[in-house]
């Protein structure tokens, strides 16, 4: 069950719940999850109180969905009769959840706080919400200034109305509402300073490119040295290989590296490290680090590394002395065990025979073991992150490698860890390190504080609705966009955004044609937020896997299979994204959202641009507005079926 323990300001959101969420005590652990956490374990810890599970979370306003994982087992909440299927397309998420409604007192509401009121690019947002079909109208007054807010979003339970003004200092303001039933209400005042993002300057400015470095290119002759696992399929790409590579980099455009990891580990991936303190050998090792780091700010290129810390690999020295030493291990308290011995005799007997790979993990998989593990893989034992050891380890590991020449992290399961774990590690982190979390739902409680980005999986959600499986309209599209917005906040323009990533299929392979992904790619480089590409992207690579190896097909290195109309206009937009400060940082403006069509702008003080996409069978005829009739040389366009426009206006 669910009970709300009454509601408190907050700075973030403007008024958080403190819920209770329980379940009869059953089994030897317990996790709360839910679409706050992308149903992770991990994360919301339960602790036995008499003949129950508990644990207490702060929730903003809204309706959430969630469950309980008890011995690694989904259940809903047996004592909630409120349940519904919730369905992500973005990380394959379908099943029957509980619902909770967190729902606090009065009509309308407003706090100054980082998603009410803050400030931005030059300009200040003010946000009122209200409840559902309530309000008709609303303005913001400063003084003898008043406003007019326009609706922006709405949900199950509320409706958000905002302002954009120009930008402020401490403000003394308040609201003036009309209602539907006829009346007037005055709201406030109010007396602050608008919140202002504390993100690293140079993020802004910036288009990614990830590298999976074992599938992107060899330049280390010879045969890899390392630890590996026998039977693990590698294409033997390097550090090496992405230094001699890097003037495509340049030439492409993009001007920020994320490089999934690249410890020493047993598989490809190197999601299983070993030893965080060492780049891997079949990768080049350190030196080959360094000449990478020394190219890479030569080029003022950034560069952002995967930090896998939610687990280990089993083989980490940590781990293997709790295997060896049980109860008499220092590190029994470093993972979460849950008993002892940690493994049967006869696993160990499998693990350490000379059977076919393939056979003893069949076998291995089939065993039961007194740990906590990632997604119930044996070879991912998960680390306690309440015992303060496992933070300082962590602490320790990110600014080794921040001093040895990296830009900031991409933090890996990172809704899999508490929220407060990453507040501290925040905290010791340099203030121009870049950190963002994998956060697979809804992120909220995993900003500002924490991270100053996540992937942007809700964001990803909406694009494979519309542009991936056109299961929405452009009217559900825009509704996505500006709910997602409401819900970010300022934190908007520092997520990292995606079309595809190393755990998703190639976009291309979704959208279906190169005409259907470049309308895609024109949208992510247009819109809010920090873009990225997955390395093959530009040259029209396909994915050659399933689940999450679908895109991790190795990269084609022969321009004679390139597809070079993708290639062309992918540096096309990323030289537009990189020289417009509005693209980049610019308020949006949505004017038309319909069927297929998107019609919308970015403005950044006197500089404008205008994106039109196409994204249905039929041709489009856009007359255009003044300003951009002038650039375009005519008073309208034809947008061809699948095909997009963009004008910029620097006056």
């Amino acid at each position: 069950m669910y009970k709300i323990f009454g509601f408190k300001p907050d700075e973030k959101f403007g008024r958080v719940a403190e819920v209770e969420f329980s379940i009869p005590a059953e089994g030897s652990y317990a996790y709360l999850l839910g679409s706050f956490n992308a149903f992770n374990e991990g994360s919301f810890r339960m602790r036995r109180k008499g003949d129950r599970w508990t644990t207490r979370l702060n929730l903003p306003e809204g309706v959430w969905r969630y469950g309980f994982s008890v011995d690694g087992e989904f259940l809903s909440d047996p004592e909630n009769p409120r349940r519904e299927r919730y369905r992500r397309l973005s990380y394959k998420f379908e099943r029957e959840t509980s619902v909770a409604v967190i729902r606090g007192p009065g009509r309308f509401f407003h706090r100054p706080s980082a998603t009410y009121l803050y400030s931005i690019a030059g300009r200040t947002h003010v946000l009122l919400r209200t409840r559902l079909n309530w309000v008709e109208e609303a303005a913001v007054v400063l003084g003898d200034e008043s406003f007019p807010m326009e609706r922006k979003a709405g949900d199950e339970l509320f409706e958000y109305f905002e302002a954009t003004l120009p930008e402020k200092g401490e403000m003394k303001y308040h609201f003036e509402i009309w209602t539907k039933e006829g009346g007037i209400r005055t709201y406030g005042p109010f007396v602050a300073r608008p919140y202002k993002p504390k993100v690293p300057g140079w993020v802004f400015s910036r288009v990614f490119y990830q590298i999976i470095p074992d599938r992107f290119d060899r330049g280390l002759p010879g045969r890899p040295r390392g630890r590996s696992f026998r039977g693990e399929r590698f294409y033997g790409g390097d550090l090496t290989g992405i230094i001699k590579r890097l003037d495509h980099i340049e030439d492409l455009g993009v001007n920020a590296l994320y490089l999934t990891p690249i410890f020493e580990s047993m598989t490809y991936h190197r999601y299983d490290v070993l030893d965080y303190f060492r780049i891997d050998e079949k990768l080049g090792g350190y030196g080959v680090f360094r000449g990478l780091v020394k190219a890479l700010q030569r080029r003022n290129v950034k560069l952002i590394l995967d930090g896998v810390f939610h687990h280990t690999s089993f083989f980490h020295p940590y781990f293997q002395d709790l295997l060896k030493r049980g109860e008499e291990s220092e590190y029994r308290d470093f993972y979460r065990v849950t008993g002892f011995p940690v493994v049967p005799e006869e696993f160990l007997r499998v693990l350490n025979s000379e059977e076919p790979w393939e056979e003893k993990y069949k076998k291995l998989k089939s065993f039961k073991w007194n740990y906590e593990s990632f997604y119930s893989v044996w070879l991912m034992p998960r680390l306690n992150h309440e015992n303060p050891e496992v933070m300082d380890f962590v602490r320790k590991v990110m600014n080794y490698w921040l001093e040895r020449g990296a830009d900031g992290w991409r933090l890996d399961v990172a809704h899999g860890v508490p929220p407060e774990f990453w507040r501290e590690i925040r905290e010791s982190m340099p203030i121009n390190a870049y950190l963002i979390g994998e956060v697979m739902d809804d992120a909220r409680l995993w900003l500002f504080d924490k991270f100053h980005g996540t992937m942007n999986y809700p964001l990803y959600e909406a694009i494979l609705r519309f542009f991936g499986r056109r299961e929405i309209e452009a009217e559900e599209f825009l509704a996505y966009l500006e709910l997602l917005s409401v819900h970010l906040g300022p934190a908007e323009y520092s997520m990292y955004n995606f079309l595809d990533n190393h755990d998703t299929e190639r976009f291309l392979d979704i959208a279906g044609s190169p005409e259907r992904y470049l309308c895609a790619l024109a949208f992510l480089m247009t819109y809010k937020g920090i873009p990225s590409i997955l390395y093959g992207d530009e040259i029209g690579l396909r994915g050659n896997g399933e689940g999450l190896s679908a895109g991790r097909s190795p990269m084609i290195w022969n321009p004679e299979e390139w597809n070079m109309d993708i290639l062309g206009v992918t540096k096309t937009l990323i030289r537009l994204r990189k020289g417009s400060r509005a693209l980049q940082v610019g308020a949006f403006r949505p004017i038309k959202f319909e069927g297929g069509f998107l019609l919308y702008e970015r403005i950044h003080g006197e500089e404008r641009v205008l994106i039109a996409i196409n994204y249905s069978h039929e041709p489009k005829e856009l007359k255009l507005p003044v300003r951009y009739s002038k650039i375009a040389g005519r008073g309208s366009v034809t947008l061809h079926p699948w095909s997009f426009v963009i004008l910029a206006s620097k006056k």
